[in-house]
């Protein structure tokens, strides 16, 4: 008996990493407004292709550094049935 397929984490070229670890640092800056928070996590989503970004950068303890956040995120797949 096999276990299936192993899914292998995704990846994320030089460039969209430090697009995602500056995003990760505007969001957690307290004076980032309302609308400007809510874009970027938006875009952070895409680009991370995972839905609950935010439970990653606010609701972990003890808090996840940028790289953690890029890492757990990129481990994610979706289910598909």
């Amino acid at each position: 008996m096999t276990d299936g397929p192993r899914l292998q984490s995704r990846t994320l070229d030089d460039e969209a990493r430090r697009q995602a670890t500056d995003m990760i640092r505007r969001l957690r800056d307290p004076r980032i407004s309302d609308d400007a928070a809510s874009a970027l996590f938006d875009e952070l989503a895409r680009l991370l292709m995972y839905p609950r970004v935010g439970d990653l950068l606010f609701w972990r303890t003890p808090e996840l550094t940028e790289e953690e956040i890029i890492e757990e995120a990129l481990q994610y797949h979706p289910f598909v049935g």
